[in-house]
């Protein structure tokens, strides 16, 4: 049986400047003088934190203070000693997540090195576990701006920090609207020493290929890979269960399937049929019922691997028709029920993921589901979330609209950043293609629209989305809708365009009545926000009680989203410009400025979604946003970390008055 050892004790943090590597051997063999005890996972803002060697980076403007980390080269160390492990064994070491331009060492020597934040990198240290021998585990993780290569010959565009087009790590950490420019680095996600016994589950997933009133025919699809001999027969069971994996109810099918393996890598393709069965729906549609699985590898009856999980049977479609007075249609379709999408952009809840923990997952995912909710769309400016995220999704009846990361560029296109970009996608649909709640494959956010202004109608000839993310969507997963950006245009005209796929709607500083809203006949809103202040304690746990009122100076541009002073300060300024243009008195203290603009975000959600949703060709509306990721001045619903507005309260009333 596979036996998994969680490494996440005992591990030490130094730095040293970019590319120093003089005296290695030296540093990886001296003591724990000169290296900072690490949390693993975890981000080295928050071991530097723990250590007192600066201060907490969302207050004020401590975030400038933070600079030089970006600049420096960040080591990890781990000594153990790995169980002893006999001939017909393998032992490999698994990084779920390290961020990102990482070198991994054993016992002084090179063995592997990354540079994508979203992909594991597994070790092979099998040699050292047959021989019991301790192993001195080491990681460099290099400066993420000075890493990048910029092709000389990039077609230079427009852009607040160009190193971050070619690092495959989360975009929104170079500084955005949304969050400060506070670049995440370190092992940011659990560490494994997996112990094998011959060989393992690859990878598993279910897919409904035909739903009826009293059967559901269902594929399975499975691979296995021998890495260590190939036997000459072996077992896998499937047993499937009513009810979720902890939840388990009455088994109600076992299919037996004895395989004779002839090479290392083993795809198996199965289908069997589900009596009455019981539907996947999204929240207010219907019960979002879950069946769960349990399916081994044996040999001469020993448990070589195992897998558990849940799935869901259900169908979705994305549904693009012409429409009588132009354009064409955009809206979802579940079990062959139409419905209007209703929900929120879903964008990382902290400025340093590694810090967010599933009980926090479970909260704001929770506050979704009562806010009456039934999608998400999780922005291509932040990270591919972890799977409690999905689990909870799937539990909740939650649709997720999946953007993979990219996020208002032109990225490159040459053959090696194509390569990684393929395997990222690769690697991430095959992750998440088992859940039911996945909706929708979108190649990115607001990169067509960025080419757009760049280069006009040639933007459709971008190959990132159009051929390496569809080809893989196609491939893999290809009972998923997928469209190549959002907003998108499917006659390849401007990618805002209002008549037909899904569109971004901004206009800050103006009324919420105003035509540019009201008038507005989108086929499906994916993006629409209105700025407010959080209240008064929310405030004091970043701006200075003396800085408070006026709100022009530094500490308000900084927390309304210029932390990279590229302009953005005009936020505070569309404040008061969207009071005036709904003809309100200009406020004269903090107290009535905080609640004039929570009043108008609101009154502004409640006023658009009724407005959408009257619209018979209209399938949907997501807001922007559901939850800061630092304390700040914003769009979203819920300030950090967990303080609801008046316009959550607002959207969670209207929201259950939509019954399209």
């Amino acid at each position: 049986m596979r036996r998994s050892i969680l490494l996440d004790k005992g591990w030490r943090l130094t730095w040293r400047s970019f590319r120093d590597e003089q005296n290695l051997e030296s540093l990886l063999k001296c003591g724990t003088e000169g290296w900072l005890p690490a949390s693993v996972p975890g981000d080295v803002h928050l071991d530097l934190i723990k250590a007192g060697e600066g201060p907490d980076p969302f207050y004020g403007l401590n975030a400038d203070l933070w600079r030089w980390v970006e600049e420096k080269d960040w080591w990890y160390r781990l000594d153990f000693t790995p169980p002893k492990i006999s001939s017909d064994q393998v032992a490999h070491i698994v990084f779920e997540g390290i961020d990102t331009f990482a070198t991994i060492y054993i016992n002084g020597k090179k063995v592997q090195s990354d540079k994508n934040m979203f992909i594991p990198v597994e070790v092979d240290i099998t040699s050292q576990a047959e021989r019991g021998e301790p192993v001195k585990l080491a990681v460099k993780i290099a400066s993420p701006i000075f890493s990048v290569d910029i092709n000389s010959d990039y077609e230079v565009v427009s852009d607040w920090n160009l190193p971050r087009l070619f690092a495959r790590k989360a975009q929104f950490n170079y500084g955005w609207d949304i969050a400060p420019r506070l670049i995440s680095l370190g092992i940011w996600r659990p560490v494994k020493l997996e112990i094998y016994h011959l060989g393992r589950i690859a990878d598993f997933w279910l897919t409904s290929l035909y739903i009826g009133k009293k059967e559901a025919l269902l594929e399975g699809e499975l691979h296995i890979e021998w890495l260590r001999g190939i036997p000459s027969e072996a077992d896998v069971s499937l047993e499937i269960f009513e009810g979720p994996i902890d939840e388990q109810g009455e088994r109600i099918l076992e299919i037996w399937q004895k395989i004779f393996p002839s090479d290392y890598d083993h795809f198996i393709v199965f289908g069997f049929p589900i009596k009455n069965p019981k539907l996947w729906w999204a929240n207010g549609l219907g019960e979002p019922n879950l069946y769960s699985y349990r399916l081994r590898l044996s040999k001469d009856a020993e448990v070589l691997d195992e897998w558990r999980g849940n799935f869901g049977i259900r169908k979705v479609e994305l549904v693009q028709e012409p429409l009588p007075q132009g354009g064409s249609s955009f809206y979802f379709r579940l079990n062959g029920k139409e419905f209007f999408a209703k929900g929120f952009n879903w964008t990382p809840l902290d400025a340093l993921p590694a810090r967010i923990t599933n009980e926090r997952y479970e909260e704001v995912l929770r506050l979704v589901k009562e806010a009456n909710a039934n999608m998400l769309r999780v922005w291509g400016g932040g990270i591919y979330e972890p799977e409690i995220f999905y689990d909870l999704c799937d539990r909740f009846g939650i649709l997720i609209w999946q953007d993979f990361m990219f996020a208002c560029a032109n990225y490159p296109q040459n053959d090696e950043f194509l390569k990684e970009v393929e395997r990222e996608a690769e690697y991430i649909v095959r992750r998440l293609r088992r859940h039911p709640c996945l909706a929708l494959w979108s190649g990115g956010n607001e990169n067509d629209a960025f080419r757009y202004w760049q280069v006009g109608k040639d933007y459709v000839k971008h190959r990132l989305s159009r051929e390496v993310l569809q080809k893989v969507c196609k491939k893999l997963n290809p009972e998923t809708p997928f469209i190549p950006d959002s907003p998108f245009s499917p006659s390849g005209d401007d990618p805002n365009n209002t008549t037909e796929g899904d569109s971004h709607r901004w206009a800050h500083g103006t009324s919420y009545l105003s035509d540019f809203y009201m008038k507005d006949e989108s086929r499906f809103v994916s993006e629409i926000g209105h700025i407010s202040v959080p209240d008064k304690e929310v405030l004091l746990t970043f701006i200075p009680e003396d800085k408070l009122w006026p709100p022009f100076n530094e500490y308000w541009f900084y927390h309304a989203s210029d932390t990279i002073r590229v302009g953005w300060k005009f936020r505070i300024q569309s404040l008061f410009n969207s009071i005036r243009e709904s003809n309100l008195p200009e406020p004269k203290n903090l107290e009535e400025f905080i609640e004039v603009t929570q009043d108008l975000q609101a009154k502004a959600y409640v006023a658009w979604v009724e407005h959408y949703a009257s619209l018979p060709h209209c399938g949907g509306i997501l807001l922007w946003n559901v939850c800061d990721c630092w304390p700040q001045i914003s769009d979203a619903v819920i300030a950090y970390p967990l303080k609801p507005k008046k316009a959550y309260y607002a959207v969670k009333e209207v929201f259950s008055r939509i019954k399209r």
